[in-house]
């Protein structure tokens, strides 16, 4: 266990897109959002509650320098992880990840398609969880318009 001295890409997100032209400020630390969840999911583990809350950006040395595409994304919390070699189990945790962006971050809907892309950049099997993607969203609209 480490103490990871930062802030929650949730945080970051709300500041830097409540000030104007915020999301090319936040693009390169989405795209290193999508990377690692891709390297986490190449080593077939899943999150269980992939947050923006879940997510922290460690604070660098040279901080007022740095912006937030330099410092080092960290997942965090994984009381609801496991290992999986399931496309499903995977898709899932992208949904949930999409979730959390379109509920929490209205204006950073557009910011998840860069996850998804640096996602697919950075794990060989994204295709395939991709297309699984588009299935378990359609599941879930059904169960929305359901209740």
């Amino acid at each position: 266990m480490e103490w990871i001295s930062g802030s929650s890409v949730r945080e970051l997100l709300d500041g830097a897109l409540a000030q104007e032209g915020g999301e090319a400020v936040v693009d390169r630390m989405i795209v290193k959002v999508g990377t690692a969840v891709g390297a986490l999911h190449a080593a077939d583990i899943v999150h269980g509650d992939l947050t923006t809350s879940n997510i922290m950006v460690r604070n660098g040395e040279g901080e007022e320098v740095l912006g937030f595409g330099e410092r080092e994304v960290v997942l965090i919390d994984f009381g609801l992880g496991a290992v999986s070699t399931q496309d499903e189990d995977k898709a899932v945790d992208l949904y949930v990840l999409e979730r959390a962006f379109t509920s929490t971050h209205p204006k950073a809907e557009k910011l998840f398609q860069d996850v998804l892309k640096s996602y697919e950049q950075s794990y060989k099997g994204a295709k395939v969880v991709l297309r699984r993607l588009q299935d378990v969203r359609m599941r879930g609209r059904k169960r929305s318009m359901i209740g």
